[in-house]
C-alpha cells in the first residue's frame, strides 16, 4: 500500500467529525430574528389622561341681598313672655370670617347725637354703614362707658362716682365693669376692665367686679391696681365699648350677680323689671350678635328683664354677651339709615356713642 493512500485513510474520520460539528445553515434561506418594538419615537398615553380642563370654582356674589351686605343678616323676632305680654325686637348676626371686609367700629359723639346721625356721618375710610345701634351709658354730655377706636381708648371707663348720687352720697364706687371689644387678631372678647391709669389710658382685666357688692351695700375702698390680684393685664382691643352688666359668661346666665357687682341698680339699669334693651353677643364660632328689643308698650312690646335677655342670648348660641344701655336709648338702624324699632321715646334718643357695622367697598 503506497504512503500517499495511508495518509488519505487517516485522514478521512477527521473530515466527517468536523462535517458533523458544522452550523446546519441553509444559505438560500434568510433568518428571521425576533421582533423588538422600538418605543424611543412613540409617546406614551396614561390611562387617566389630564388634558381636560378642571373646572373652576365661580366667583363669589359679594352683592348686597335686601339692604345688606354678605355676612350681616338682620331679622324680626316675637317672643310670648308666658304672661299674655310678648317682647318684640331685633337681632343682628354679624359673621366677620364670611366676610373679610366687614367693619365693627365703636365711636363717639363730641356731641351727643341720635343712632341714624352716627349711620349718616360715617367716615369715608370705613366704607358703606350697614347697621348702627347705641352704646355705653353716659350722663348728661359725658359718656360713663369706654369707647376704643383704632387702638386707642378715646373714652376712659369710668373711675368713681357718688353712690347713691350727688346728692345724698354714701359712698365713693370705683366699679369694674363689662366691655366688649374686638381684638387685634380679629376675634372678639367680653372682659371685666377698670382704667387703672389716666395718664397713659391704661385699662386693666380683671378676673371679676372684685370686691363691689351693690345689694349688700359693700365696696372697694380704693381704686383696683394693675396688680390688684392675680390673672390681670392690660386690655388693647382694636374698637371696644362699655356697659353692664356681663348677662352671660362661658355660656351661663350672671346677670343678676353682675348687675349687683358692676353697681348698676343705682344707675337705673333695672334689672328686674321689663324694659327696652340693647345688648351684644358673641357665638361659640366668633360671630357678634347684637340685640335690640323695644319695652314699655312701645310696638305693642314689653321688654326683657335681664335675665331674659341673657336667654334670649343663649337660645341664639352666644357663649358670652353684655348689656348696653337700654331704655329710650335702645334704638338699632338698619338697610339705608331706616330706624328699625320703636324707640320708647317716641323717636330717638341722642346718645353719645355706638357700635357701627360697615363694609369697606372691595376692588
Amino acid at each position: 500500500m503506497t504512503r500517499l493512500f495511508i495518509k488519505v485513510l487517516l485522514l478521512l474520520p477527521l473530515l466527517a467529525a468536523m462535517a458533523a460539528c458544522g452550523p446546519s445553515h441553509t444559505p438560500d434561506t434568510p433568518s428571521t430574528p425576533t421582533h423588538i418594538t422600538d418605543t424611543t419615537d412613540t409617546p406614551s398615553t396614561p390611562a387617566d389622561s389630564t388634558d381636560t380642563p378642571t373646572p373652576q370654582e365661580p366667583e363669589k356674589d359679594w352683592s348686597w341681598v335686601d339692604g345688606y351686605p354678605v355676612g350681616v343678616s338682620v331679622e324680626q323676632f316675637t317672643d310670648d313672655l308666658g304672661d299674655g305680654g310678648k317682647c318684640l325686637g331685633y337681632i343682628a348676626t354679624i359673621d366677620f370670617a364670611e366676610n373679610p371686609n366687614l367693619r365693627f367700629t365703636c365711636t363717639r359723639a363730641q356731641k351727643k347725637k341720635a343712632p341714624s346721625g352716627f349711620f349718616a356721618d360715617l367716615s369715608e375710610d370705613l366704607g358703606k354703614a350697614v347697621l348702627v345701634t347705641n352704646g355705653g351709658y353716659f350722663a348728661g354730655i359725658t359718656s360713663v362707658s369706654l369707647v376704643a377706636h383704632a387702638g386707642n381708648f378715646i373714652i376712659n371707663a369710668f373711675r368713681a362716682f357718688n353712690w347713691p348720687g350727688d346728692e345724698n352720697a354714701q359712698a365713693t364706687i370705683y366699679p369694674v365693669r363689662s366691655a366688649i371689644g374686638r381684638m387685634p387678631d380679629g376675634h372678639f372678647e367680653i372682659q371685666w376692665v377698670y382704667c387703672t391709669s389716666v395718664a397713659f389710658k391704661t385699662h386693666t382685666v380683671f378676673p371679676s367686679w372684685l370686691d363691689n357688692n351693690e345689694k349688700a351695700e359693700t365696696f372697694m375702698s380704693e381704686p383696683p391696681t394693675a396688680d390688684y390680684c392675680e390673672g390681670t393685664w392690660s386690655w388693647e382691643p382694636e374698637d371696644a365699648i362699655g356697659g353692664g352688666p356681663r348677662l352671660v359668661k362661658d355660656g351661663v346666665d350672671i346677670s343678676t350677680d353682675a348687675y349687683w357687682g358692676e353697681c348698676l341698680n343705682a344707675g337705673g339699669t333695672a334689672a328686674f323689671s321689663r324694659a327696652p334693651r340693647t345688648g351684644a353677643g358673641i357665638t361659640a364660632d366668633g360671630k357678634l350678635v347684637l340685640i335690640v328689643c323695644d319695652g314699655r308698650g312701645s310696638g305693642g312690646s314689653k321688654g326683657y328683664t335681664l335675665a331674659e335677655f341673657a336667654a334670649k342670648f343663649i337660645s341664639l348660641g352666644c357663649t358670652d354677651a353684655m348689656n348696653l344701655d337700654g331704655g329710650g336709648s335702645s334704638c338699632i338702624v338698619g338697610s339705608e339709615g331706616k330706624v328699625l324699632n320703636h324707640p320708647s321715646d317716641g323717636s330717638e334718643r341722642i346718645v353719645s356713642s355706638a357700635i357701627v357695622i360697615s363694609e369697606i367697598p372691595r376692588d
